[in-house]
């Protein structure tokens, strides 16, 4: 039997983990649909409904903030103590344990997710006052590519936290993620700052330029979809390396 990959082995180490964590996974999308009922209710309730522009904030808020929380949590078993003797002894290989994580924190998680954020969207808009009717979050195919780029790059970040630190990923992985994002925004800050001048004001990473008492500046649609190329470069860096810390693990 290959020691890599073996489709039957598989297959049962993915039935093991769908039949030891399903009560909680439908517990974790019962109290998401929860919150985001709460949530949505509540700025429905105080605004008469949600317009397209507020549902299409609420979707890319609840599925950055719920999927790099779910991911942060997937290869966790694998830190410290009991859990970990456990998880490691399974006669599996380590690319099949990590394929089960990657699979229930991408594809599964975004199938329960949007037929979450939908149910609630429903509901809240079928008692709201106003005549408001359901955003097609696959509508504007750029934007579907822009917040799925994006949220790839927290996935992948995530994954990675999971796997490195021991206890807390979540909050660990966050620290750390918002951490290097202060250092790149000053630094992006500081260049532009010194390549353009004192009509700078304020620029954010691959984004626009804004300038004091003038107009904001942006590349052209067709220019500016090259610059998150280098997102998409960092995507099998990230897994890659979420699966070399898991073949690390050693009782």
């Amino acid at each position: 039997m290959n020691q890599f990959f073996s489709l039957p082995r598989f297959g049962r180490l993915l039935r093991k983990h769908t039949t030891e964590n399903l009560a909680r996974y439908a517990l974790g999308a019962a109290v998401l649909l929860g919150g985001m009922l709460v949530v949505m209710g509540f700025l429905s309730y105080l605004s008469g409904g949600i317009s397209h522009v507020g549902q299409a904030v609420l979707f890319i808020l609840f599925l950055m903030g719920a999927g790099s929380f779910f991911t942060s949590t997937m290869l966790g078993q694998f830190g410290v103590g009991s859990r970990a003797a456990l998880a490691l002894t399974l006669p599996a290989s380590q690319f099949e344990k990590y394929l089960v994580a990657w699979l229930f924190s991408l594809p599964v998680f975004l199938a329960v997710f949007v037929a979450d954020f939908y149910l609630a969207d429903w509901l809240v808009l079928s008692f709201s006052r106003g005549d408001n009717t359901l955003l097609n979050v696959f509508g504007d195919a750029e934007a579907v590519i822009t917040v799925g780029i994006v949220f790839l790059v927290l996935h992948g970040v995530a994954l990675y936290g999971s796997i490195f630190f021991r206890q807390y990923q979540f909050i660990k992985t966050a620290f750390v993620f918002f951490l290097a994002a202060t250092v790149l925004i000053f630094i992006n800050y500081q260049v532009m700052k010194g390549v353009i001048g004192p009509e700078f004001r304020m620029a954010m990473p691959l984004g626009s330029v804004n300038l004091k008492n003038g107009p904001s500046l942006s590349l052209p649609d067709e220019q500016s979809r090259p610059i998150l190329l280098p997102l998409l470069a960092l995507l099998p860096l990230l897994w890659l390396a979420a699966y070399a810390r898991l073949t690390e693990k050693q009782l």
